[in-house]
């Protein structure tokens, strides 16, 4: 792999975490409308899910890294 093809791997791998997040925080937000406990339970679930997805990017990143 080219450093061109794995800077563009790395990007498309970031660019779709991000995706990710923003979708299901607009979804969360949606959701919850105007209610405090449900926006505080949204809150806590896009934490997880964003900590979740970062664990997923960092595992690709270093695969990409790796396969030098």
């Amino acid at each position: 792999m080219t450093e061109t093809e794995k800077i563009t791997k790395q990007r498309d791998l970031v660019a779709a975490a991000f995706n990710a997040i923003e979708s299901k925080s607009m979804n969360l937000a949606m959701n919850a409308e105007d209610n405090e406990k449900k926006l505080a339970d949204a809150f806590g679930e896009l934490l997880d899910f964003i900590q979740t997805t970062d664990t997923k990017l960092n595992k690709a990143l270093s695969e990409l890294e790796e396969s030098k």
